[in-house]
């Protein structure tokens, strides 16, 4: 002790927290923990539920019968017809029976798009709603990312460099891991699929590209270990992804060569240039009254 960082739902506030302070409290007081150890935990997270719509009937005395979500289609029953009342989205529960077995999950999806799913749908301290729609397009992105990874590894003799895709590698690094320390799982996954996007469109056969893949690899293995070390030793990586080291961010590409500048006029967005850093203010204002929605807009 201390436990650097303590993660678990809002109900283990009492039965974990408010129990093991007791207790570490209890054995500073009697000599058998230091005092850096009178607090058990460095650090909080609390994290959202998992949540599912509730499917019931009632029996002939009007006790509530629940049902599996993989027993209900279209409001009824799959086995007889009979409708069924839902309740709108709850914590999952066992009694309730409003739980999608992670077997069932595996077995349609795969394990990495079960995560990449759950943690992609909303910031973690926030509950979120499963839904087989979102898993399908967790699926489809994922499948996007192999074909994708498949094409790069297929170019022969990759050579050049591609400037823009360097940049767009540096910043997801930079954004991502920073995602990840933070607990913002869900905004780095969003600028995964930026990044991948970014790649998508890249100059085919450079040898950024193929770099880039393996970044790409090497930043979705915490969400999606399979998929990754596949990426990962198609592309040519050493080893396997997970024993390699982490990406680190160049703060040299981080820095935008040029910048946009949106144009307002009376409060309201008109135009926008875009324009190297160092650009004077002189210049600036110049390109701006030059702007032809500007031109209108003053005339």
């Amino acid at each position: 002790l201390p436990v650097g960082q303590y993660i678990g739902g809002v109900e283990h506030a009492i039965l974990h927290l408010l129990y093991s302070r007791f207790f570490a409290r209890a054995m500073h007081a009697t000599g058998h923990l230091p005092a850096k150890a009178i607090e058990p935990f460095e650090a909080l997270f609390t994290q959202g539920m998992v949540t599912h719509e509730i499917y019931l009937t009632r029996d002939a005395a009007g006790r509530a019968v629940y049902h599996f979500p993989e027993e209900v289609e279209g409001g009824r029953l799959r086995a007889t017809g009979a409708p069924v009342e839902v309740i709108p989205s709850a914590k999952m529960s066992k009694s309730k029976k409003n739980v999608v077995d992670p077997v069932n999950i595996v077995a349609t999806y795969g394990a990495d798009t079960a995560r990449w799913f759950v943690l992609s749908d909303s910031p973690p301290e926030r509950d979120v709603e499963w839904t087989a729609s979102g898993a399908e397009a967790a699926a489809r992105h994922l499948a996007r990312v192999w074909r994708l990874a498949t094409e790069i590894a297929a170019e022969a003799d990759p050579h050049g460099a591609d400037e823009d895709l360097t940049r767009a590698m540096h910043r997801a690094i930079h954004e991502v891991t920073q995602g990840i320390e933070s607990f913002g799982f869900n905004a780095a996954i969003a600028r995964l699929y930026a990044f991948c996007n970014t790649l998508a469109r890249a100059t085919p056969g450079t040898a950024t590209r193929r770099q880039a893949v393996r970044v790409l690899a090497q930043l979705m293995a915490p969400m999606t270990p399979h998929l990754a070390e596949e990426i990962w030793a198609m592309t040519g990586g050493q080893g396997l992804v997970v024993a390699a080291p982490w990406p680190r961010a160049d703060p040299a590409w981080l820095v935008a060569d040029a910048v946009t500048l949106p144009i307002q006029i009376n409060g309201k967005r008109r135009s926008e240039i875009t324009v190297p850093r160092d650009t004077p203010a002189a210049e600036i204002e110049a390109l701006v009254l030059a702007d032809d929605a500007v031109r209108r807009a003053l005339d």
